[in-house]
């Protein structure tokens, strides 16, 4: 079995596949998870259920777009390019596709901790894994007001959530500055330290156990007879595979067309700011919602600012204006700290208009399977993508309806 892929999603999907008996082979033209996986906002984002589209975003998004520094921006020499994917990301907001995608994601995230536990004990990775739940933090009643409705719907679908307000704001965390009336805590949220390190971790456990890594790039799947049964190397090697897993993020797209597949997958261009010297001690994973960015706890008092999002070509050069723009915003959430040692990083996340991940077999052709399209999720949903796959490959039962992330829905 080969996964194309070494980000965390492909990382977690070999080592559940691995566990499940199966001898794996995972293929990457380069190091494990330091493409998008390495500078990702570390969240196992379980309350994430509600699709991008949702009516209440929808009503955002053009003034958001006309400020290049905004939380959603748009190089618009790309609109020719990104045109279909938007039409797509406006029908998904329609209230019953909002429900039904939000069905679908929330059968995900449910299980996102368990699936995800045991991966960690067995990678040693519970010390980086920190389960102390999010705050999401609103300026006044008024602008939590605007989000109730939304809470709510989480809570129907089983997340379970507390409002704080006033001293109870400050008391949940010290490192918080004067100012934030409100704010939202989900208790299963949960952080890691470095999502590179997790990810790293992941990769260290599969290949101890046995799995199979090659650094070569996949130029063609091989298929015979209406099978897969293997990849091409652009090196002119190729590997053997019952069965073969095309877990390659934003690039997974090079595969699609090739074997009669349509998916809509565009790059959701994400920043981020690590300030491994910030001096800052907080407990919890925040996230701003008016200003649609989040500050994630790193070890020793760092910080990494994050969620930033720009619609452009993968390959476009970056603005690096849109890192350097959340040091301000983090101030005046938590006050002033060091920039001594600061990076900026920028990453292509895989997203696709409904928000609803793609993980399921080819209609098409027997022995090939898709893992993709999980945009913001990724880390958060890389361990139960791996056993949904394992699951189907091997006939269980997976405990939900599977049809929603099929690749051929769209």
């Amino acid at each position: 079995m080969v996964v194309i892929g070494a980000g965390v999603v492909g990382i977690a999907a070999a080592l559940q596949l691995q566990q499940a008996g199966c001898a794996v082979t995972l293929l990457d033209r380069g190091e494990p998870a330091r493409e998008t996986s390495f500078g990702n906002a570390g969240a196992l984002a379980v309350s994430d259920i509600i699709p991008l589209a949702e009516p209440g975003v929808l009503k955002k998004v053009p003034g958001w777009m006309l400020d290049p520094l905004g939380p959603l921006a748009m190089r618009w020499r790309y609109l020719p390019s990104l045109a279909p994917w938007l039409l797509r990301f406006v029908a998904a907001s329609r209230p019953s596709r909002v429900r039904a995608l939000t069905e679908a994601l929330s059968a995900l995230l449910s299980r996102v901790n368990r699936d995800t536990e045991p991966l960690a004990d067995l990678a040693g990775l519970n010390g980086i894994w920190r389960r102390h739940g999010s705050l999401t933090l609103y300026r006044d009643v008024a602008e939590y007001r605007l989000a109730e409705e939304a809470w709510r719907e989480k809570r129907r679908h089983g997340v379970a959530w507390e409002l704080l307000n006033g001293e109870a704001v400050r008391d949940a965390d010290a490192a918080l500055l004067p100012g934030w009336e409100c704010a939202v805590k989900v208790r299963d949220w949960s952080h890691v330290d470095d999502p590179w390190l997790f990810a790293v971790g992941l990769f260290d456990a599969f290949r101890r156990l046995g799995g199979q890594f090659v650094r070569a790039e996949a130029s063609s799947l091989r298929e015979r007879g209406g099978r897969v049964d293997g990849v091409e190397l652009q090196n002119g090697g190729a590997l053997d595979a019952d069965e073969v897993v095309v877990a390659c993020g934003v690039w997974s797209d090079r595969f699609f067309k090739p074997m009669g597949c349509r998916v809509p997958l565009e790059s959701e261009r994400g920043y981020h700011v690590t300030l491994p010297k910030a001096g800052v001690s907080l407990r919890h994973f925040l996230q701003c919602a008016s200003e649609s960015f989040v500050i994630l706890p790193m070890a020793n008092g760092g910080l990494r600012l994050a969620g930033t999002v720009e619609l452009a070509h993968r390959d476009a050069p970056p603005d690096w204006r849109r890192a350097h723009i959340l040091i301000d915003k983090a101030r005046a959430i938590v006050g002033d700290f060091s920039t001594e040692d600061m990076s900026v990083w920028m990453g292509n996340r895989p997203s696709v208009p409904d928000t609803v991940p793609v993980i399921g077999p080819s209609p098409r052709h027997a022995g090939l399977w898709f893992a993709t399209g999980h945009g913001h999720l990724g880390l958060t949903l890389a361990a139960t993508t791996g056993a949904l796959l394992a699951d189907a490959m091997l006939g269980r039962e997976p405990g939900i309806d599977m049809r929603p992330y099929r690749v051929d829905r769209f």
